[in-house]
């Protein structure tokens, strides 16, 4: 065995010496210019930041006056466009002010989408994605803005104006490096003010904040007992064990055959009970809350769960899955934490990791009334105050979500976003009201005597629900 080992070492060390013979050889035949290039690291291009720009004027629309264009030709002597080279427009067009035809129109931009009126100077778009609702301004020019993007929760308005203040700040404060960038992909940089225009309105959040988890399964005409419901809930989310398991340790405890799918059932059903009580019930959050999101496995694909958290008072206030780890989830997450205050503190604090949508989210709120201070701790080492500062915060909400990865765990993946959901209400409702937090002197984040005065874990998760049908008539 000694032997082959020794053999094997030495063809080795010939493949090593050999490779190495070629690599010189070939080095021969490449310039130096281009070695530096193989050796160097990638460069580090500047690709545009997500930054979100301070909230832009709106007004409202206001229709402009009705002209005709006859009357304007014959008080100002307009006469038509002179083309050039015998060129037309093909399309049929007339001026939306006063009715001026194509004749009285200039192409733009040449490609018959944009036009300009010589009657009325009236400058407009056949594909016009102007809302007739609202007018959106450049905070820094007044400039109109035009709408660049649209996307699936939002619109994406842009100032065109290129002697915008901001617009000529940005584009002065690159540097000589970068400027050779710019001029071959300018798209790598954010110059133009931004403005990002949602589709949804509080009320819609509100009403998808309230729906999000239903049930059609009606406990009251359980087959089993309340008591055996309070051991699956205990089984399953105190001590995280899986459906199945939760299944045979209730046959070989109480000789009861219970299916997985039946406790499954039964958990999903909990979940809907007592979701209001986790909204409804009056905690006293401080004004420190740190975000993060994590991650799940729905169907064999990755999903987020965004979780918000009282650092002092070690709360769970937001918790739902999404599909995506966008804007809209964001501004979701926080409105469910945000609406179990019953005054939001002036001091009020969230801190969250660089993720930019969370800045989008609290711009969205703050227009409607929704105010606090948003914390980032950008990466793992503190480079600047604000990290230095705040990472405790962070580390605190990373724990957490290490803490509820030991339990979800077990679940070994969730079948459909509803029940991972479901299970996040669960687990929520078990980390607030019933398990000891050890920075708490083992006491529970939510001391409430109705549930701590129950002998048994089971006969706590029932208290819950019984709480849950009380909430639910505030809820509905």
């Amino acid at each position: 065995m000694t032997k082959i080992i020794t053999v094997i070492i030495k063809i080795l060390n010939t493949i090593n010496k050999l490779s190495w013979k070629i690599i010189i050889f070939l080095t021969k035949f490449i310039k130096i210019e281009e070695l530096d290039k193989i050796n160097s690291k990638p460069d580090d291009v500047r690709y545009r930041h997500f930054s979100v720009d301070k909230p832009a004027i709106i007004e409202a629309f206001k229709e402009p006056e009705k002209l005709d264009f006859k009357v304007l030709v014959k008080e100002n002597n307009i006469s038509p466009v002179k083309r050039r080279k015998g060129k037309t427009i093909n399309v049929k067009v007339s001026c939306p002010r006063c009715d001026a035809p194509k004749e009285y129109l200039y192409d733009n931009n040449g490609k018959e989408v944009q036009f300009e009126c010589k009657c009325c100077k009236n400058i407009f778009s056949i594909n016009s994605t102007v809302t007739k609702h609202l007018n959106y301004k450049c905070p820094h020019c007044h400039y109109k803005l035009y709408k660049k993007h649209e996307r699936e929760s939002f619109d994406v308005y842009t100032c065109p104006n290129k002697k915008c203040s901001f617009y000529l700040r940005n584009k002065n404060s690159i540097n000589v490096i970068d400027k050779e960038k710019f001029k071959n992909n300018p798209n790598f940089f954010k110059l133009h003010y931004i403005y990002r225009a949602f589709k949804a309105e509080p009320e819609t959040i509100n009403k998808d904040y309230r729906e999000f988890v239903r049930t059609p399964i009606d406990l009251s005409k359980a087959y089993y007992s309340w008591d055996i419901i309070g051991h699956c809930l205990t089984f399953h989310v105190n001590y995280g064990m899986s459906y199945r398991q939760t299944s045979a340790l209730i046959f070989d405890l109480y000789q009861i055959k219970i299916s997985h799918q039946t406790v499954a059932n039964y958990c999903n059903a909990v979940a809907s009970i007592i979701h209001p009580v986790l909204e409804l019930y009056p905690y006293n959050l401080s004004n420190s809350i740190a975000g993060d999101e994590t991650y799940i496995k729905v169907l064999g694909k990755q999903h987020y769960v965004f979780f918000m958290f009282d650092t002092l008072n070690k709360i769970i206030t937001s918790y739902r899955c999404f599909d995506k780890r966008d804007s809209i989830s964001a501004i979701k997450t926080l409105y469910s934490t945000l609406i179990k205050y019953d005054t939001i503190p002036d001091d009020l604090k969230m801190i969250f990791d660089g993720n930019p949508i969370y800045q989008v989210g609290q711009q969205y709120w703050a227009q409607h009334g929704y105010n606090f201070d948003l914390f980032q701790v950008i990466g793992l080492k503190n480079t600047d105050p604000i990290s230095s500062e705040y990472r405790s915060y962070k580390q605190i909400i990373e724990r957490h979500n290490r803490t509820f990865k030991y339990y979800y765990k077990s679940t070994n993946g969730l079948t459909s976003i509803h029940h991972a959901n479901s299970y996040m209400i669960l687990f929520s409702a078990c980390f607030n009201f019933l398990r000891p937090h050890s920075s708490l002197k083992y006491k529970v984040p939510v001391h409430d005597e109705n549930i701590q005065s129950m002998p048994t874990m089971p006969a706590k998760w029932i208290t819950i629900i019984e709480m849950g049908y009380q909430y639910t008539k505030t809820y509905n």
